[in-house]
């Protein structure tokens, strides 16, 4: 059933542009330093301390997640939010720090490198989460339920198509240049990505704020009102335990490279391929899931994506164990599922939390949700202390475990009332 015009938010097809384009780049961007396995393999070339190169994941989730509570409290009774969306671009200044001292050559100090690389890791994807959370807030009222699905899919359709090409660039370069021009090489060409996605951003028309419930008005003013509002808001805490359950799948994400170079003997351009895999099942699956969420709702893209990130730590158990040829050749189907989950998130999990969010508490729900996964980020140190201590069986068992109980508990998430709609409209 088709929007009329006058149903659509002031601004919809100037703001759905913008955060097309904003979301396209800074999906790009991230493709050339893919976090799972990209940065990985280039600290991998400074260390060989499992422990260190799962920091990898850990870091990168901390700066995204941990301050985001802090930044959405500062927020939440501010009408327009448009401010701290910009104000957290200022952390891509770090991704310049560590482009200039992979260029100068700081590699060859490994410690000093690893040091600064993680530091401004850090400090940039804190800027990522001060803008995470006043950018969801302002796509929940310009774009309805019933059009962000096509919006969030079209943009990861259009930049896993574009990630194809960067997995052919990106194992390119990791085979005929020398170690760390490569590496510089990718960073640069991440830096250069992010400066249309941080122009979509500034282009945002930001939407008139809606009316606040009353009460929920005086929750905010109250210091532990808003607290207590979310904790015994029952839906909202079903659905952070099901997250943080599906979280665990990164237990053994930043370990899948090494599995596969060291163990399965595939070479180092493999990585390329990866990418790429990760970018085609991404872009696919984000069309596919956006149109689910439009039919039947974030909650079945949620329950979906737990069944399906199954497959890939028992997939790469199986090969572990089996040592097949066809396995082996098969392994970048690990990465496939990588590019499905990740395509989920925002479609899933961000689109759940924002319509069970009361409005005025959406910034509240969307930080106290990410902090509560900021937790999460000693999970990959975790899945590192576990493969050290015992071995790729035990890890890929653990996580597939761990993802199997965040399905059975995705069972029980009950619809929004945005949700409701949209499956009656249907």
């Amino acid at each position: 059933m088709a929007y009329e015009a006058a149903q659509l938010p002031r601004d919809y097809r100037w703001n759905f542009t913008a955060l097309l384009v904003n979301d396209i780049c800074a999906a790009v961007a991230l493709t050339f330093i893919n976090v799972s396995s990209v940065l990985p393999a280039f600290v991998g070339q400074l260390t060989t301390s499992a422990l260190t190169i799962g920091l990898v994941g850990t870091v990168f989730r901390a700066g995204l997640l941990l301050p985001q509570i802090v930044v959405a409290r500062m927020m939440a009774d501010r009408p327009y939010k448009k401010p701290f969306l910009l104000a957290g671009t200022v952390g891509k200044v770090f991704l310049g720090f560590i482009i200039l001292s992979l260029w100068a050559g700081l590699t060859n100090h490994p410690t000093p490198m690893l040091i600064l690389f993680f530091t401004c890791l850090g400090l940039s994807t804190m800027g990522d989460g001060i803008t995470n959370v006043a950018r969801y807030d302002v796509l929940a009222r310009a774009i309805p339920l019933r059009r962000r699905g096509r919006l969030i899919g079209f943009s990861q359709f259009i930049s896993g198509i574009s990630g194809i090409g960067i997995g052919v660039f990106v194992g390119w370069s990791l085979r005929t240049l020398g170690f760390p021009q490569n590496y510089a090489l990718l960073f640069s060409m991440a830096g250069v990505a992010y400066i249309p996605a941080i122009a979509g951003l500034i282009a945002i028309r930001e939407p008139a704020p809606q009316a606040i419930n009353p009460d929920i008005q005086a929750d905010l003013q109250d210091r532990a009102g808003w607290l207590k509002l979310l904790i015994h808001d029952k839906t909202f805490v079903r659905f952070m335990v099901c997250r943080v359950l599906l979280g665990t799948m990164d237990l053994a994400v930043p370990f899948y490279v090494g599995h596969a170079e060291k163990v399965l003997q595939l070479p180092t351009s493999i990585i390329g391929t990866f990418v790429i895999a990760q970018a085609v099942a991404g872009a696919l699956s984000g069309i596919a899931l956006g149109f689910m969420c439009e039919r039947r709702g974030p909650r079945r893209v949620i329950q979906t994506t737990a069944l399906v990130t199954m497959v890939g730590p028992v997939f790469a158990l199986a090969a572990h164990l089996i040592r097949s040829p066809f396995l082996i050749l098969g392994y970048p189907i690990v990465f496939v599922i990588l590019g499905f989950a990740n395509s989920s998130w925002m479609i899933g999990c961000y689109n759940y939390i924002v319509e069970i969010a009361p409005e005025g508490m959406r910034p509240l729900y969307l930080g106290v949700g990410n902090t509560i996964l900021g937790a999460m980020v000693v999970v990959p140190m975790i899945g590192g202390w576990i493969l050290e201590r015992t071995s790729f069986t035990v890890l890929f068992s653990t996580t597939a475990a761990m993802v199997a109980i965040s399905f059975i508990v995705s069972l029980s998430l009950t619809r929004s009332p945005s949700e409701t709609t949209v499956e009656c409209a249907v």
